[in-house]
C-alpha cells in the first residue's frame, strides 16, 4: 500500500508497519500460531505414543486450517500486490521469484534435516517434500500468471488444476518407481510409497491461484468501501464452509450406508473427496471447510480493525505475520529438534509449555521487526542541505 493510502480512501487504522495491512498480517500470524501448535503437538506428543496420541489427534484437528490458511493468504498477497501497482510489479515479481528459489534451495536444505524423527532410515532426506517447496514453486509460477490472466481466469485455472490433479491421483497407477515419485510430488496420493511426507504441488498451486482472486478484491480498497470487501470475504468464506459441511454430511451418510464394504473403486474415491480430514493430497471438503474459515476470519479481522477492536492482539500477531517465512523456518528447529530432543514427560499443563515456546520466538521476530522498521526510516537531512 502506498504511504498516502489514507488520501485514497483507506482509513489510517487499516495500515500496519510500513503501510502493510494489519488485518492481513494478523490473520497470517494467527495461522502461523496454528502451525506452531501443530508442530508442538508432533514434537512433544509423537514420542509419547498411544497415551498421548488421542490428544495429538485432537490438536491436529484444531490446527488443520494452518496449511490452507497459509496458502490462501500467500495467494491473496500475490493478487493484492499486483492489483495495487501493476505498473511497478516487475520489481516485486523478481523479489517473489527470488524468494521462491530460496525456499526450493536453501529453505529445503534447512527444513528437511529437522524431519528426521518421521523416518528411521538413511534416505529420508530424499523422501520429504515440505510445504515450503510447494510455496516456492507457487512463487516462481504465480507472478508470471498474475500479469497475464485476470483474477477470475486465475481462479478458473486454479480449480482446473485442482480437478485434473485429483483425477490423476485417483486414476493413474504408475508401474515404475520414478513415475510413482513423479505422481506423489506433483499430484499426491492417499497411500505414499516413495515419499515419507509430502505436499503435492499441483493441487496446492491451484488453491494458491484461487487465493490470488481474493487479493485482487482486496486491491480495490482505494476505490471501494472496506466494509463491503470484508463482507464479501465473509460471505464467500461462509459459502465455502457450508459446501464443506454438506460434503462432510455426504461422506458420513455414505459411510453409514456402505458399512465395512466402503472400500475400493468409486466408493473409496468418493470417500477421499468428501472427507474433511483429507489433507494429503488436499481434498475439496478439507479446503472448503478450513479455507472458508480463514477467509471468513480475515473478513472479521478487517471489520474489527475498522472499528478499533482487537488491535492489541492484531498488532501482536502481526509481528509474526510480517515475518512468517522466518518464523516458519525457526519453528522447525524449536519443535522438531528442540522439543522432540528434550523428551519432556507428559503434563496436563502442556499449554503453558507451548506458550513458553512461543514467547522467545515472538521476541526474536519482534527484534527483527524493529530492525526492519529502523532500516525503512530515511536518514535525516543535514541542516546545510543534502
Amino acid at each position: 500500500m502506498s504511504p498516502d493510502a489514507t488520501s485514497e480512501g483507506v482509513p489510517a487504522v487499516a495500515r500496519s508497519t510500513g503501510g502493510r495491512l494489519l488485518a492481513v498480517d494478523a490473520m497470517r500470524g494467527t495461522v502461523m500460531l496454528l502451525v506452531f501448535l501443530s508442530h508442538f503437538a508432533d514434537g512433544y506428543l509423537y514420542r509419547l505414543g498411544a497415551d498421548a496420541e488421542h490428544l495429538r489427534e485432537r490438536l491436529n484437528l484444531l490446527t488443520r486450517m494452518a496449511s490452507p490458511g497459509f496458502m490462501l493468504i500467500s495467494g491473496l498477497m500475490l493478487g493484492l500486490l499486483y492489483a495495487r501497482a501493476p505498473e511497478r510489479f516487475g520489481t516485486m515479481k523478481r523479489l517473489l521469484q527470488r524468494r521462491g528459489l530460496f525456499l526450493l534451495t536453501v529453505g529445503h536444505v534447512l527444513i528437511v534435516p529437522t524431519c528426521r524423527f518421521w523416518a528411521d532410515e538413511p534416505w529420508y532426506l530424499l523422501r520429504v517434500l515440505p510445504v515450503t517447496d510447494t510455496i516456492g514453486l507457487a512463487l516462481l509460477v504465480g507472478p508470471s500468471l498474475v500479469t497475464r490472466l485476470g483474477g477470475q481466469s486465475r481462479a478458473m485455472l486454479g480449480l482446473g488444476l485442482f480437478a485434473v490433479s485429483w483425477l490423476l491421483s485417483l486414476e493413474w497407477w504408475p508401474h515404475s518407481l520414478a513415475a510413482e515419485a513423479f505422481k506423489e510430488v506433483l499430484f499426491g496420493q492417499q497411500h505414499l510409497t516413495v515419499l515419507v511426507s509430502g505436499f503435492p504441488t499441483i493441487p496446492w498451486l491451484g488453491f494458491y491461484l484461487v487465493g490470488s482472486l481474493f487479493g485482487e478484491w482486496l486491491g480495490t480498497w482505494g476505490r471501494a468501501d472496506v466494509v463491503r470487501v470484508a463482507r464479501r470475504f465473509q460471505w464467500v468464506g461462509v459459502g465455502m464452509g457450508a459446501t464443506g459441511v454438506l460434503l462432510s454430511a455426504v461422506h458420513f451418510w455414505l459411510r453409514r450406508l456402505g458399512g465395512e464394504q466402503w472400500v475400493g473403486g468409486a466408493a473409496e474415491a468418493l470417500s477421499e473427496l468428501t472427507a474433511h480430514a483429507q489433507k494429503y493430497p488436499p481434498g475439496p471438503t478439507y479446503l472448503a471447510l478450513y479455507g472458508g474459515a480463514v477467509l471468513s476470519g480475515l473478513g472479521l479481522m478487517m471489520r474489527a480493525e475498522q472499528r478499533g477492536w482487537l488491535l492489541p492482539y492484531m498488532r501482536w500477531a502481526g509481528v509474526i505475520g510480517r515475518h512468517s517465512l522466518f518464523a516458519f523456518l525457526v519453528q522447525f528447529y524449536v519443535y522438531f529438534l528442540g522439543i522432540y530432543s528434550l523428551r519432556l514427560p507428559y503434563t496436563p499443563l502442556w499449554p503453558l509449555v507451548f506458550l513458553a515456546t512461543v514467547a522467545p520466538q515472538w521476541g526474536v521476530l519482534w527484534a527483527w521487526d524493529v530492525r526492519e522498521a529502523r532500516a525503512r526510516v530515511p536518514p535525516p537531512v543535514p541542516a546545510g542541505g543534502v
